[in-house]
């Protein structure tokens, strides 16, 4: 669910530790995603990231593809995140959704430097035991 708002690379911030430029660094959206769904997914009470388009059995993905759950868009020099996840039965939805957007927001800024204005999460499935 990467979306092609922007061209397929976002530019990092450059770093200068007192040297000269030598290039520059961009990021696929698919990695945004993966960091996204991989931080999403250290969250107790998530259980998967949802993929709504997915064949019936592998519409809910645990590791493989699992980027596929997170909507990226730049907007304004900022990063808005879509995370669209299948949540554990009996999990506080306010409480797991707020700990998603902490640590993926966390994620993206210590991995990436890149700033973070919005991170969703949606609940698009429960799963039971």
């Amino acid at each position: 669910m990467t979306d092609a708002g922007e061209p397929d690379r976002l530019q990092l911030r450059p770093t200068m530790n007192g040297r000269r430029q030598l290039g520059t660094t961009r990021v696929a959206n698919e990695v945004v995603a993966s960091i996204a769904a991989f931080a999403a997914l250290q969250v107790a009470g998530v259980h998967a990231m949802y993929h709504p388009e997915g064949r019936q059995f592998d519409r809910i993905v645990r590791r493989s593809h699992a980027h596929r759950g997170v909507r990226v868009e730049m907007r304004d020099d900022a990063l808005h995140l879509s995370l669209y996840v299948v949540m554990e039965s009996g999990g506080n939805v306010p409480v797991v959704g707020a700990e998603v957007q902490r640590r993926v927001a966390d994620a993206i800024d210590r991995m990436l430097a890149l700033r973070v204005e919005e991170v969703n999460v949606f609940v698009s499935e429960v799963a039971f035991a």
